[in-house]
C-alpha cells in the first residue's frame, strides 16, 4: 500500500499538468497573431486574426488583392506580409499541436496511474483472514 500513494499523487500531479498544458494550448490557438515586421496586422480588420482562423481560412488574413506582376515593389510587399503572417499561423499551429498532444498525454498517463493505484488499494473481496479464527470450545 505504501507504493500506491506516491503513485497516486505523481498521477494526480500529471493530470493538473495535463490539463494546464491542454488550456495554454487552446489560448494559444485563439490568441492574435503577432504584427508582421512589414507593418499591417494579419487580419482583416484593425487588429490580427486568431491562429486558429489563418490556419484554417489562409485567405482571411486582410492582405489585399495580389498587386500586379508589373508593380514589383508592391507584389515583394505583399509577398513578404503573407508570408510572415502564414509563417506565424503555421508555427502557432505546430507549436499548439505538439503541446495539444503532450498535454493529453500526461493526462492519461497521469489517470492511468491514478486508477491501478486505486485497484492495488483496494483488497479483493474474496480474500482469506490475516489471522486465524480461534477455536470457541
Amino acid at each position: 500500500m505504501s507504493q500506491t500513494w506516491p503513485r497516486a499523487w505523481i498521477g494526480m500531479a500529471l493530470v493538473c499538468v495535463g490539463v494546464f498544458g491542454a488550456a495554454f494550448a487552446v489560448t494559444g490557438a485563439l490568441a492574435a497573431l503577432p504584427p508582421p515586421a512589414v507593418g499591417g496586422t494579419c487580419g482583416p480588420g484593425h487588429g490580427s486574426e486568431a491562429a486558429i482562423k489563418a490556419i484554417f481560412l489562409p485567405g482571411s488574413i486582410g492582405a489585399g488583392p495580389e498587386p500586379a506582376a508589373s508593380n514589383i515593389s508592391g507584389r515583394q510587399s505583399w509577398l513578404a506580409f503573407v508570408d510572415e503572417c502564414q509563417s506565424a499561423a503555421d508555427h502557432r499551429g505546430v507549436t499548439i499541436l505538439v503541446i495539444g498532444v503532450a498535454a493529453i498525454g500526461l493526462a492519461a498517463l497521469g489517470l492511468v496511474l491514478v486508477f491501478r493505484s486505486r485497484r492495488q488499494a483496494t483488497p479483493p473481496a474474496h480474500s482469506p483472514p490475516s489471522v486465524p479464527a480461534m477455536p470457541l470450545w
